[in-house]
């Protein structure tokens, strides 16, 4: 072994006996669309984002702060800090989100979505928070979430990227490799980065990742992969965006058909939450 003293993944084929050995995604985010009453195909960009501040708020403000979200936007994510914290038990907090969602979709009359962290060190526990709230998770249990709770939207937060995925490192496996896992065990979405519009580290061409997520057949850095008519995984963009980057993003990536998690790009807009989900969707017809 300490003759290699680095090595890292860049690419893998699955040839076609292999893929059918996994389950792929149940769901995806033409569910979403769906939902959102924007039909199954092509249906854009799904405005969504993370609740600031990460941590702090109690049940009450964080139920306030989705309302105030969902006014304008689509989708809010749990995000990892935020599954089970001592000053906002989920099973104080999710009846606070549900009351918000309620009242949302009937003020507005739009579908609402959520994504619950149901992150948990212990499987079963982990499956009992997910039979509470009914959401997912990511890493090795992404196969048991996929198996467990089969109609509902996995949501595959890419975690470590620091340590394991950025270019920076010198062994593990890139981000596109880690994406291309997430499809083949079962993520309806997962995070990809910004591509290089944000704050987070990358670059253009990483838009091959999200044609490695949502197309039938891809090309990746060494190999062509077919996917035998497995569900896409749909890119989730998040880490620095706001409207002013997004018609670049999208220009970049040639569509718009993927979700946007802008906590900063949200939460930051001077006239508050609601105005900044709304200017994510101008962002967006700005492009088209």
């Amino acid at each position: 072994m300490g003759d290699v003293e680095y090595g890292k993944i860049y690419d893998f084929y699955l040839p076609p006996a292999f893929l059918r050995l996994y389950d792929g995604p149940a769901v995806n985010v033409e569910d979403m669309w769906r939902i959102l009453g924007k039909g199954t195909s092509n249906g854009g960009l799904v405005v969504g984002t993370i609740i600031k501040p990460k941590l702090g708020l109690q049940p009450k403000p964080f139920g306030e702060a989705c309302y105030a979200f969902w006014q304008g936007g689509d989708f809010i994510k749990n995000d990892e800090p935020q599954g089970n914290q001592v000053f906002c038990q989920m099973n104080e907090c999710i009846p606070e989100v549900v009351k918000a969602m309620r009242a949302c979709i009937k003020e507005t009359g739009v579908g609402k979505l959520f994504s619950a962290n149901i992150t948990a060190d212990d499987p079963n526990e982990m499956i009992a928070r997910g039979k509470y709230c009914l959401s997912q998770f990511g890493g090795t249990a992404v196969t048991c979430a996929r198996r467990n709770f089969p109609k509902q939207f996995l949501h595959y937060h890419r975690a470590g990227h620091g340590s394991v995925t950025s270019p920076q490192t010198q062994r593990g496996y890139t981000a596109f490799v880690h994406t291309k896992i997430s499809r083949v065990i079962g993520a309806s979405g997962i995070h990809t980065g910004t591509m290089s519009f944000g704050k987070m580290e990358g670059d253009a061409s990483d838009k091959n990742i999200a044609f490695m997520l949502q197309d039938d057949e891809a090309d990746g850095p060494y190999y062509h992969q077919e996917w035998e008519g497995m569900k896409q995984t749909t890119p989730i963009i998040s880490g620095g965006m706001n409207a002013l980057r997004l018609p670049a993003f999208f220009e970049n990536l040639g569509h718009s058909n993927v979700i946007l998690t802008a906590g900063g790009g949200s939460f930051g807009h001077k006239d508050g939450p609601k105005p900044g989900a709304i200017s994510c969707r101008q962002g967006e017809e700005a492009w088209k």
